[in-house]
């Protein structure tokens, strides 16, 4: 199988949205059956007692169906208490009777329609409990723990950029907090929660399955921030690309459900729209035009067909990050202009008519452990891009902003190449983020610039250029121990319950 076959874009929103009904088929058919048989019921009635059938009826359970699912019986309601779901059933039966009285100006068969198909749509959920209804029940306890926690939450790739951010955001909301990373660019970055109580860190790669499973035990959520990032590093092995980006999710996500992880944050992309002259949404059509944004891509499907009941899932399609981390890098468009402009005196542009959603780090940080807050039900198979609509701007535009807030210290000068390689163009809408979470960003770019200023200033950085602070530099490194089967015989191996427990 080639990588081009394996990372296939999904369809639509329309086929993201149809991986989401998984967990609700056995409702589906059930809703369907009932549709159909009281729709039969009440058609033959009328034809019985007045001579007169109507074609209509034949609509009547898809639209029932599709009536369900507008009010949210199949998703955000989907469990709920009796009252609760008896109103919503009680709106979506009144949609299907006002079409049936629409299509047959008949409102007698319409209001025997509604008293067959209301008690064995509504009783059974109010009574037998089909989705949630008693606190011993196993799908309250999942409720219970995928809202409060009970276990750590595991930050995998928790030392990187992001992740170090995550981490101190985590432990200072009161979480504990277990890290599994692969510590290529070191420990430094979670240096400082070494003695916090509620910090763990284990040192491993995801594929080694003995630290996965070690990892995952016990855990309550896992924010899945590892991977390789940035369209030149992924483009240097297209193995190893396909190994951090797509079989590390697929085997996280499979161990995680096995170690009954109730809720799982995946790390995408903005990517994945590609090339786009609109402003795109969450519902946009995909356009990837990298190997990056196409794993992105082949994550995010491989994750939507697992949401269930039991098992949590939200997409989170990061915007282009700045700002200083525990961490820090200079291949980001933002860090790499400020760091120019302080120690050069010139910024060098390509490509400045290209379109960018920005966000600060820290940002990002914050809308993750917002999305971990919020009732899971109401982020469940969600896809949400993360920025801010203010942050929306050219390559060009952000280079005027990190100029004029160096110029107080040094003169800058901007020095601008039209990149004919650079294919990227995309503006995003994050009103999605906005409503269902209430997420907008705190720090615009001018915020992000002071503070690596201040960093630069007092010599956290030392010399920018150097490799450490380049994700394709290191990763140039790591290729070639990946390359060397001497150095990944532990990775994809089957488990052996004596790595974790000794012996």
């Amino acid at each position: 199988m080639t990588v081009r076959s394996y990372l296939r874009t999904p369809a639509s929103f329309f086929k993201r949205e149809l991986l989401l009904l998984n967990s609700n088929l056995s409702r589906l058919l059930y809703d369907f059956i009932v549709f159909a048989a009281t729709a039969l019921v009440a058609n033959g009635f009328s034809y019985v007692y007045s001579g007169q059938a109507y074609a209509s009826f034949i609509a009547v359970p898809c639209l029932g169906i599709v009536a369900n699912y507008i009010v949210g019986v199949y998703g955000r309601f989907r469990v709920g208490g009796g009252l609760l779901k008896a109103v919503i059933l009680s709106a979506s039966s009144l949609i299907v009777a006002g079409y049936i009285v629409a299509t047959t100006h008949d409102w007698t068969t319409a209001s025997l329609w509604v008293s067959l198909a209301w008690g064995p749509l509504v009783l059974p959920r109010m009574f037998l409990n089909l989705n949630r209804r008693t606190n011993g029940s196993p799908m309250s306890r999942t409720l219970t723990k995928a809202i409060k926690g009970g276990g750590p939450v595991l930050v995998v790739g928790g030392g990187g950029y992001i992740g170090s951010h995550v981490v101190h955001q985590l432990l200072q909301e009161g979480y504990a907090v277990r890290v599994l990373d692969s510590l290529f660019y070191g420990k430094d970055s979670l240096a400082e929660f070494a003695d916090n109580q509620n910090f763990e860190l284990i040192d491993g790669d995801v594929t080694d399955i003995s630290k996965l499973v070690r990892a995952t035990d016990g855990a309550s959520a896992v924010v899945h921030l590892a991977g390789l990032v940035g369209d030149p590093a992924c483009a240097l092995d297209e193995n190893y690309t396909l190994h951090s980006n797509v079989i590390v999710t697929k085997m996280l996500k499979e161990v995680a459900l096995s170690a009954g992880v109730q809720r799982f944050i995946f790390a995408s992309s903005c990517s994945v729209y590609g090339a786009n002259d609109d402003v795109v949404s969450e519902t946009s059509e995909l356009n990837p035009v990298s190997l990056y944004a196409r794993t992105k891509i082949a994550s995010e499907k491989e994750l939507l067909g697992s949401v269930s009941d039991e098992f949590f899932v939200t997409i989170l399609r990061f915007a282009t990050v700045f700002g200083h981390s525990r961490r820090p890098r200079f291949d980001l468009v933002g860090n790499l202009f400020t760091a120019q402009a302080l120690n050069d005196g010139k910024i060098t542009v390509f490509g400045g008519d290209s379109w960018r959603p920005f966000i600060h780090v820290a940002d990002i940080a914050r809308a993750i452990v917002l999305t971990l807050k919020t009732n899971p039900f109401r982020v469940q198979g969600q896809i949400l891009n993360v920025g801010d609509a203010r942050l929306n701007m050219t390559i060009g535009d952000l280079a005027d902003k990190v100029k004029a807030v160096v110029e107080t210290d040094r003169a800058v000068e901007i020095v601008s190449h039209k990149d004919s390689s650079e294919r990227r163009n995309y503006n995003v809408s994050f009103d999605k983020i906005r409503r269902v979470i209430g997420f907008n960003a705190v720090h615009m770019i001018e915020d992000g610039v002071r503070e690596m200023v201040a960093e630069f200033k007092k010599g956290t950085y030392a010399d920018y250029k150097a490799s450490k602070f380049s994700n394709l530099e290191v990763t140039k490194r790591v290729v070639v121990d990946f390359q060397n089967p001497k150095n990944t015989e532990n990775l994809y191996r089957p488990y052996n319950l004596s790595d974790v427990v000794g012996g």
